[in-house]
């Protein structure tokens, strides 16, 4: 049994049958009891029970003796916030409760429901699908446990800066290469840098440079601008060292704003083109 709950103690009743197995007479024993969890207890909590089982004919008890079971439910109170877990170059894919399938981004806060017919139901935490009901089917190699992660550390401080007259991108004191596209120009200024929003294709040219060319982090608030690897630039923030993409997405993923929806806490340090 999987609950969600936000108490500070969890009651739940419990029903338990034990049967005998006979050709002729299948003696039952019940119980029903209400079991109180401890939520802020993070051990395991045990409710142990004796259930009699008598021998029954037609209706009525025979003899006076009877058999005793013991019965333990372990109660596991468990935090249920997750993270979206790095596989396939950065992407999970889950089912959004609509029916569609999308790609999540590795670390990606969500907070894990419940569990049912070998998939765990979740709710998106932040960036573009916030709010929405999702699920993943459970890990089959590792004795169908969780696929989503615990204990993701989020939030370190960056401080980016990026020159079009120098064609680069400082990140925290490392410097990186760039293009730019004459007709797109930057103003200067502050600029949000979000959470990548799905796998963009124009990243499966340089996989072979980079495990996380298709992860694109948006500049701002709308458009299409963004900040990803490649050769060439429509206006985006292109970083040309491919082989370097991967040290930038490293040093991006876990960042976060504190708005759901950023990746730079406090703001992001000035984009400062010129």
């Amino acid at each position: 049994m999987n609950e969600l709950t936000y108490q500070k103690t969890f009651s739940a009743k419990v029903k338990i049958t034990v049967t005998e197995k006979d050709m002729l007479f299948g003696d039952i024993g019940k119980i029903e009891k209400t079991i109180k969890v401890d939520m802020n207890d993070v051990k395991p909590q045990n409710f142990t029970y004796n259930i009699e089982l008598r021998e029954n004919r037609f209706g009525k008890t025979w003899g006076k003796s009877a058999a005793v079971f013991e019965v333990t439910i372990e109660a596991l109170a468990m935090e249920t916030i997750r993270y979206i877990p790095d596989v396939d170059n950065g992407w999970l894919k889950v089912n959004i409760a609509d029916g569609d399938t999308v790609s999540l981004p590795a670390f990606l806060k969500v907070q894990s429901e419940y569990i049912e017919r070998a998939r765990e139901y979740f709710t998106i935490l932040e960036g573009s699908y916030r709010g929405r009901k999702a699920s993943v089917n459970l890990d089959e190699k590792n004795n169908n446990s969780s696929r989503l992660l615990l204990d993701i550390n989020h939030g370190s401080l960056i401080r980016l800066q990026y020159s079009i007259s120098k064609n680069n991108l400082v990140v925290d004191g490392r410097e990186y290469k760039t293009t730019n596209h004459p007709e797109s120009p930057w103003k200067k200024g502050w600029y949000d840098i979000e959470i990548p929003d799905y796998p963009h294709p124009g990243g499966r040219y340089y996989k072979d440079r980079s495990f996380r060319a298709k992860s694109w982090f948006r500049v701002g608030h709308d458009g299409e601008r963004y900040m990803h690897t490649g050769s060439r630039s429509l206006g985006c923030i292109t970083i040309t060292e491919v082989e370097k993409w991967d040290e930038i997405y490293n040093e991006l993923i876990k960042a976060r704003k504190g708005d759901f929806l950023y990746v730079v806490p406090r703001g992001i340090e000035p984009l400062l083109p010129g």
